[in-house]
């Protein structure tokens, strides 16, 4: 028999979070490499003319399953996220932080 290695859990993440940011129309950054950080960003539009930091995910969150939320527009994203953290991942109970935005 033939074992073929399948999606690592940061491969899922991403696809994850991915697809969660095209659903609700908001563009994505990502930082690092072994550590990765999500920055999901508002796409700039008349009104806003750059984009600004909506949530941050961080890799971790496969295990803790934590959120953290900086604008009310990314809510909907973020409780979407949650429960995909918590069906997809080991993770008992997935938290959305409301936090200021750094600045």
């Amino acid at each position: 028999m033939v074992k073929t290695q399948g999606l690592s859990d940061y491969d899922r993440l991403d696809a994850l979070i991915n697809e969660l940011c095209t659903k609700h129309g908001f563009k994505l950054s990502v930082e690092g490499w072994t550590r990765k950080t999500y920055n999901v960003l508002s796409v700039p539009h008349k009104g806003l003319p750059s984009s600004q930091l909506l949530a941050r995910i961080e890799s971790f969150a496969t295990a803790n399953g934590e959120v953290r939320v900086f604008d009310d527009r990314a809510m909907q994203f973020a409780e979407e996220l949650g429960k995909a953290l918590e069906e997809t991942f080991s993770v008992g109970e997935a938290t959305v932080l409301r936090v200021p935005r750094p600045d």
